[in-house]
């Protein structure tokens, strides 16, 4: 399956950094594994680095369901 990379997009930069942790608990949870493992695996170079750092954000946030 590839990775539809215009709502990856649109979805991970219209998001603020807790919306951020919630999508990727939601990803995990259906898909049983990370986001950040799907975007390693089917994105390259520097789109694949700038989509982790989105992802990852700044992790002072803490995200309680």
């Amino acid at each position: 399956m590839g990775t539809r990379d215009k709502d990856l997009i649109r979805v991970l930069v219209s998001r603020s950094e807790i919306d951020l942790a919630a999508i990727q608990s939601e990803y995990e949870r259906i898909f049983n594994k990370p986001l950040l493992q799907l975007i390693r695996e089917e994105c390259k170079g520097t789109y694949r680095d700038a989509l982790t750092s989105i992802v990852k954000g700044n992790r002072s946030y803490n995200y309680v369901n």
